[in-house]
């Protein structure tokens, strides 16, 4: 993976960011019960708006270098978003690939012409990018007939606040 040179400006933050993340979700209408839903994916790919303010005498190199990366192949850039709260940083090296085409803008700022350049890169975290989950979750039944219930365990020294004993359709029973 190659990394977004550092003589090149950052994504904006003037012009800030933007992100989608999606859940994948799988919706199906029941004629009779709760509507279904599932997800396609359990990581929430990202879809990242960037703004890229670039000078002139820059945009040349800049859009040469992207052109031969940064479609084609993953490239790491300092971005904000899920990584960098992770680490509990302001930017993180994220890897992306751009996704869209280069919305291109050509403005005058303070008697200086500045290339406004928008695109739309992915970013696809791996499991091990989210912060973990406090307890131990445990879903209880089978990988045919999962259970519908989440109860949160904690361990023997300290146990868990609340036990959730199903009991009977006919007499529920929870005790907290």
């Amino acid at each position: 993976m190659i990394a977004y040179p550092v003589s090149f400006p950052c994504a904006s933050r003037v012009e800030g960011h933007g992100a989608a993340l999606s859940a994948g979700l799988v919706r199906t209408p029941m004629e009779a019960g709760n509507t279904r839903q599932r997800r396609t994916q359990r990581v929430l790919p990202h879809t990242i708006s960037l703004v890229f303010m670039i000078d002139q005498r820059e945009y040349g190199a800049w859009l040469a270098w992207m052109n031969a990366y940064a479609w084609d192949q993953w490239i790491t850039m300092n971005l904000p978003g899920l990584l960098a709260s992770k680490l509990g940083t302001n930017t993180a090296a994220v890897p992306v690939r751009f996704m869209t085409d280069l919305q291109t803008e050509l403005v005058d700022i303070h008697r200086k012409w500045i290339w406004r350049l928008r695109i739309s890169a992915e970013y696809l975290p791996q499991p091990a990018d989210f912060p973990p989950v406090d307890g131990i979750w445990i879903v209880g039944g089978k990988p045919q007939a999962p259970a519908t219930d989440w109860i949160l365990a904690g361990t023997p020294g300290t146990a868990a606040p609340i036990f959730t004993n199903p009991g009977t359709p006919a007499a529920p029973t929870v005790i907290l």
